[in-house]
């Protein structure tokens, strides 16, 4: 009551005395909005609509907290899946909203810094500081929850109905298997297969990259027409096509759009398959052969270098022109820009100073788009999606400023990727923290391998049907399987993924040696069980972390043209997971392994298996294990000769059950101390971790296991810190030039 009045005489007419009068109905827009009727502007509200609504469900509060937070947004659209997410972020935040007879002076900063950091662009209230300075603990309880409760509610269910779009990513592979006879049937029954086993939403096709195109254009260049090619791959089927009257871009989007698929035209916006500038090679395009001068100049002096350079504005104007005529002769539903591959737009060393060129040039993308005059099938307004590298820092190597485009409203969804494989580490939340509160789809790739590049040695020998057969047969043999599958999409989505992007999944649905019924039987298992996050905590889940960036260093040019290719860097420039290495001068230090787990990560009671291999370490060496500081007991560790699973390296495999480790925390820390000082051939090396979850605790068991049960089940508190663990990962990411993994 206290607060009613306080807000009625504060803040009554402070910005908008037009609401300070009696109830009245809220405007018809807002009544469909709120109650999630599809309308052209059902997604989003102005601050005047909200007040509006506030007034008629006899909010005087929130009116006022409205007024006195969100002046600045006056007459601006707020998603309502801002506030949905907002909502969810609030109550990450020590259960505020269940329990808000635990809300301090330090919890309400924390909320008023969350509200700010929200995407709803809210100034520090003023009413905050007055609440924290002069209500009690009781009143504020009351006040935050009744304010907080009746923001959200209403919208909760509006944003509800917003279904994020799940992308299919289809490079061509089906055109390159297309015959010179009945193409149009082919790939029917080529995309008739992949829909009825991958769950997905918006189809992306490969229609560029950027300057050869596989459509009928007249503003690029058709693939293996500058040598009048007849015969080939894509050629025959891009000329079978053509003489129907069509081509494949036409094909496919047609077709995918009869079965109530978005479908999009990828345009890969630095491509560089091709080593040379070469006439003969069907991928070079004439423009970059007539234009040498637009070639990147790379710091690193490589003489192989293809990819054009968007600082020159012709390069721009040419790919520009490509893409209105896309989007001007076909029925696409929009585009998707690829800024992974390769992720070479400017010298890579200058990415982040030329980035605003980009910026500008996206914008003039989606400006193109809006002034085309069409719009799609559901009158909204046509696509335009990003893929884009793998961590920020990847995307300012890359000249990609992602939340510049976020915030600019042009981008209605961002997928982060990955060079090719499905990384568990892979950092969503630096992309969930601007992309969920603008109501863009936050989408993360899976691809289907999930070894690096490292042909080995180990060598994997329990893969079973999950191992490429046209691959070495080291990490990169290895392909992804339904419990990996869960585990990896476990993180993506309990740290910002609204869905998924498969990549790399189409070649499996052909005739080439990959395509094997059980090959298809994977993937369609697999991808199914990633399709939502219940499929997702509906079974067992297998965290596998590997050296993403190993074996990239044998590829360095002028083998290829990769953007990156330092040893443990990915091609994009991130790096994640490490080999670690003891060599003399650590034995006898403590080195940590950083793993993100989504289950357990509030300290749930885990059931299922935790196991590393320690490679050039025998039974008789002591090896001290931790886990985010804390000892874990020998009495409770398993060692077992590595080469029953792992080949080609002698070695050790640890083995610990899940319910005899320390509690997990999300963002976790192997600790190792190799203790033995002796004479070795090899130096001993760590780089592969496997957590296998088949149970979690419930919440209300967890609560009561206390840190004596957990000290007498075996787990010895070390004398090592949180700060240490910082201090570790810190000296690691310094070594390693790592920038993104969360280490406070």
């Amino acid at each position: 009551m206290f607060t009613s009045v306080f807000l009625r005489s504060r803040w009554a007419c402070a910005v908008f005395p037009e609401h300070s009068h009696s109830v009245g109905a809220p405007s018809p827009l807002l009544s469909r909005a709120v109650a999630g009727t599809p309308t052209a502007s059902s997604k989003s509200l102005t601050l005047k609509d909200l007040c509006e609504f506030c007034r008629a469900a006899g909010e005087v509060r929130l009116i006022r907290l409205l007024q006195g937070g969100l002046v600045q947004l006056a007459g601006q659209p707020i998603p309502v899946c801002r506030l949905a997410d907002l909502a969810q972020q609030l109550a990450k935040k020590g259960g505020v909203l269940a329990s808000p007879e635990t809300l301090t002076a330090s919890s309400v900063r924390r909320l008023s810094t969350a509200l700010a950091g929200s995407g709803l662009n809210i100034p520090r209230d003023p009413l905050v500081t007055w609440c924290e300075n002069f209500m009690t603990w009781s009143l504020l309880s009351m006040f935050w929850s009744a304010v907080f409760l009746a923001l959200l509610t209403p919208v909760a269910g509006a944003a509800e109905q917003r279904v994020a779009r799940s992308v299919f990513n289809d490079d061509g592979q089906v055109l390159a298997e297309a015959p010179g006879e009945n193409s149009a049937a082919f790939i029917k029954e080529w995309l008739d297969r992949e829909s009825a086993a991958v769950p997905f939403t918006t189809f992306v096709y490969l229609a560029c990259m950027p300057d050869i195109c596989f459509y009928d254009t007249t503003a690029g260049e058709l693939y293996g027409a500058r040598n009048n090619r007849k015969d080939g791959v894509y050629i025959k089927g891009i000329l079978d096509l053509m003489k129907q009257g069509t081509d494949p871009l036409r094909l496919v989007t047609e077709h995918m759009q009869a079965k109530g698929k978005e479908v999009l035209a990828a345009v890969r916006m630095g491509d560089t398959h091709h080593v040379r500038l070469n006439k003969f090679d069907d991928l070079c395009s004439q423009f970059s052969i007539d234009h040498p001068e637009y070639v990147i100049k790379q710091p690193d002096g490589r003489t192989n270098e293809t990819a054009l350079d968007y600082s020159f504005a012709a390069v721009r104007d040419h790919r520009m022109r490509i893409m209105t005529e896309i989007i001007a002769e076909y029925p696409v539903d929009g585009l998707e820009l690829n800024f992974v591959r390769w992720a070479k737009h400017f010298p890579r060393h200058q990415g982040r100073e030329k980035a605003p060129i980009m910026t500008r040039y996206v914008g003039q993308v989606r400006e193109m788009m809006d002034k085309s005059g069409r719009r799609r099938k559901n009158g909204q307004r046509l696509t335009l999606g990003v893929r884009v590298p793998e961590s920020l820092h990847a995307c300012w190597l890359a000249g990609v400023d992602i939340e510049g485009w976020v915030k600019q409203g042009w981008i209605d969804f961002v997928v982060v990727s990955t060079w090719n494989n499905t990384d568990p580490q892979t950092p969503v939340d630096e992309f969930a923290r601007f992309t969920r509160p603008a109501g863009v789809d936050t989408i993360v790739t899976m691809g289907n391998m999930i070894g690096s590049f490292s042909s080995g040695p180990p060598l994997p020998l329990d893969r079973g049907v999950a191992t490429s057969a046209e691959h070495a047969k080291g990490y990169l043999s290895m392909l992804l399987n339904t419990a990996e599958a869960r585990g990896a999409a476990a993180n993506f989505y309990t740290y910002g993924a609204d869905s998924i992007s498969f990549w790399n999944v189409g070649a499996h649905f052909g005739r080439a040696v990959t395509a094997a019924p059980e090959q298809r039987k994977r993937i369609a298992a697999w991808t199914q069980a990633v399709r939502t996050r219940e499929a997702v905590f509906a079974g067992p889940r297998t965290y596998r972390f590997l050296p993403m960036g190993k074996g990239i260093g044998q590829r360095k040019p002028p083998f290829r043209n990769y953007p990156w290719y330092d040893e443990g860097s990915s091609a994009l420039g991130h790096k994640n997971s490490p080999t670690l290495l003891f060599s003399e001068e650590l034995i006898g230090k403590r080195q940590v392994f950083p793993f993100r787990v989504a289950d357990g990560r509030r300290g749930e009671r885990l059931s299922g298996r935790f196991r590393f291999w320690f490679y050039h370490v025998t039974d008789n060496d002591r090896v001290d294990i931790d886990i985010n500081g804390v000892a874990v007991d020998k009495k409770h560790i398993r060692r077992m000769p590595a080469g029953k699973l792992r080949g080609g390296l002698k070695g050790t495999r640890f083995e610990i059950n899940l319910a005899d480790c320390p509690p997990f925390r999300g963002d976790n820390v192997l600790g190792l101390v190799l203790a033995t000082q002796k004479k070795r051939p090899h130096v001993p090396m760590m780089e592969e971790l496997e957590v296998h979850v088949t149970a979690v605790a419930s919440s209300k068991s967890v609560s009561v296991i206390s840190a004596t049960a957990i000290a007498a089940d075996a787990a010895k508190p070390l004398n090592v810190s949180r700060a240490d663990d910082v201090a570790q990962l810190k000296l690691w990411r310094f070594r390693s030039g790592v920038t993104s993994l969360p280490i406070e």
